[in-house]
């Protein structure tokens, strides 16, 4: 019997299959069967040229094969998360490739719940080293602008797909003051739940630690938006059976798919390389055209509003640690000053690590995989950013790093932003180019 294709539909914690062949609706909760508990995870380790051109030209006809990270140097792990009818191709892939691999069964016994016991947290507030619901997050930054309101402003941005509130943090000194502007992103991706985390923790310690308001909002201002991908983010934590997602949410005119894959429908040339443009791909498609995402909309729109002040943009996601600089769109050539891209990158990695971090894999980001239509390549290339980065946080559990782990690594990326804005202020900050000027004469 040949198998139908399901549409899938999804608000809040249900979820709806239509099946293509009765024309039904019928609902799965929470509850449903994770599909991932027979899914296993491959790493391939390319070692020699002939592995790694292999892994870059790697395809599957199939498209059930979920591709989380592909290698972006030699010993570099290509990790791919395989269904158990194809585990055969992926092995055969490697005998033939002469390739390492190790592999983990039953991959979705890993997901940790998102279920939590809300009376709990209620009574103990909200910790930035767990994993919030995307209401809790809203929450958490609407409270802390009203304790905080001679440091923080929230501006409304407008409403994702599904009509959900985004709202954009702003931390200053004196928001009146001009100054230069630090603006970080989060969760564009769904499923790369430690980002919107490393965002939440650097509000936090913006506004509660007394050390980081005297000196790291001295002279520079931060532009935090916790969760770009609302939609998608909620979608990840209603089931395990979505846990993987990595999309948008929207609707496809074409198709009973959803979603487009945001870090690919930035206007810059967009979709020149390294996308998919089949609405049902999982993993790259990059819309029907450039910015068709309200949520893609809105980053660019607090890009081009502060285009003069903005001189510095970083874009969280998961995982790997890498910190990449464009271009993205291509592997050809880099950047007129590509040198202070990636100087900058460097002290960041070296700070982290003296925290006692892991270093970062610092490199253009076309020389891992050409990707067009990043909001890194956007920010630098149409707006004229000074510097841009995406910043792949944590590497060990692909998508799934455990909460328990939270306190430890973020305030070890935090040493890495101190940098940042030691760098911003030094370079762009008025007030510092003043005192210099004083010096000089």
């Amino acid at each position: 019997m040949k198998v139908q294709r399901l549409t899938v539909w999804s608000q809040g914690c249900d979820l709806w299959h239509k099946s293509s062949i009765l024309g039904l609706w019928t609902q799965a909760g929470c509850g449903e069967s994770n599909k991932y508990e027979n899914y296993t995870l491959f790493r391939l380790f390319p070692t020699e040229d002939s592995q790694f051109k292999a892994i870059k030209l790697f395809e599957d006809p199939s498209n059930t094969i979920e591709i989380l990270k592909k290698s972006r140097g030699y010993n570099d792990s290509t990790d791919l998360l395989v269904p158990s009818d194809r585990l055969l191709y992926i092995a055969q892939f490697a005998k033939e490739n002469e390739l390492n691999y190790d592999v983990k069964k039953n991959y979705g016994s890993t997901f940790e719940s998102t279920e939590r016991e809300p009376r709990r947290r209620v009574l103990r507030g909200f910790n930035v080293f767990e994993y919030h619901s995307y209401a809790s997050i809203q929450d958490f930054i609407e409270t802390i602008e009203s304790r905080h309101p001679e440091l923080i402003k929230l501006q409304n941005l407008g409403l994702s797909f599904q009509g959900r509130k985004m709202k954009l943090v702003k931390i200053s000194q004196n928001h009146n003051a001009g100054n230069p502007i630090i603006f970080i992103d989060a969760g564009i991706h769904a499923r790369e739940w430690v980002a919107p985390a490393m965002a939440l923790y650097l509000i936090q310690r913006l506004v509660m630690d007394p050390e980081a308001r005297k000196n790291d909002l001295r002279g520079v201002d931060w532009y935090i938006l916790p969760v770009v991908n609302p939609d998608g983010y909620e979608y990840t934590r209603a089931s395990k059976a979505n846990r993987m997602w990595r999309k948008t949410r929207s609707k496809s005119g074409l198709a009973d798919c959803f979603g487009v894959d945001g870090n690919r429908n930035y206007g810059y040339y967009w979709a020149v390389s390294g996308v998919s443009k089949n609405p049902c791909d999982m993993e790259t498609y990059a819309g029907h055209k450039p910015f068709s995402e309200p949520e893609t909309q809105m980053v660019r729109d607090v890009m081009l509003a502060n285009a003069d002040r903005l001189k510095l943009y970083v874009s969280l996601h998961a995982y790997g640690q890498y910190l990449v600089y464009p271009w993205g769109y291509t592997a050809e050539y880099l950047p007129k000053r590509w040198k202070k891209l990636d100087a900058l990158a460097r002290n960041v990695s070296v700070a982290v690590q003296r925290a006692g971090g892991q270093p970062f894999r610092v490199m253009s980001a076309g020389q891992w995989y050409p990707a067009a239509g990043g909001s890194d390549d956007f920010a630098f290339g149409a707006v004229h950013v000074p510097y841009s980065y995406t910043m792949e946080l944590t590497d060990g559990f692909e998508f799934l790093f455990p909460e328990s782990r939270l306190r430890h690594v973020l305030p070890q990326f935090y040493e890495g932003f101190r940098v940042f804005a030691a760098q911003i202020r030094k370079e762009f900050s008025t007030r510092q180019r003043t005192s210099r000027d004083e010096d000089d004469s």
